[in-house]
């Protein structure tokens, strides 16, 4: 179970999944996340560019 809103905030489109994984205890750990390291930079800017353009994907900024 990877990833929450980064603070309790309503307003957050992932406020909803914090809140759920609220339900099941544990403290909130802050860390870098995940690391892309591509072979092949340009099919990774091709695939950056789709991910961000797919529903329900949420950057962090």
């Amino acid at each position: 179970m990877f990833g929450i809103a980064p603070n309790p905030d309503p307003s957050h489109p992932m406020y909803g999944l914090y809140k759920f994984k609220q339900g099941f205890g544990g403290d909130i750990f802050h860390q870098l996340g995940c690391w892309d390291y591509p072979v092949d930079e340009e099919k990774y800017r091709y695939l950056a560019a789709c991910e961000m353009q797919m529903q329900g994907y949420y950057s962090q900024g």
